[in-house]
């Protein structure tokens, strides 16, 4: 049996259905992005919207410009963590 991480698995899953993960990745985010959007300018916590916006931003940008897979993951990953860390740092500033 080959040992194959599970960033790899998602690496060639997303290869193989590139363009629906890509739109339900993108919608996602967005949302995501826009929830803690929201919550910052809520609070008046513009470096959190800032960096919602950039991460956000850059995810999409990724998978509009097709780069390879693992980055595209990378990206998505990443946006996803810094948005919900805005979102958590929003729900304790209120």
């Amino acid at each position: 049996m080959e040992n194959v991480s599970w960033f790899e698995r998602q690496a060639s899953w997303f290869e193989v259905s590139r363009f629906g993960a890509m739109t339900l990745m993108m919608t996602f985010l967005s949302c995501f992005g826009s929830i803690g959007a929201m919550y910052s300018i809520e609070n008046h916590f513009y470096l959190g919207l800032v960096v919602c916006a950039i991460v956000t931003m850059a995810s999409n940008a990724a998978f509009i410009a097709q780069i390879p897979a693992k980055l595209c993951l990378i990206f998505f990953y990443v946006g996803l963590v810094l948005n919900a860390a805005v979102i958590v740092a929003n729900i304790f500033m209120e």
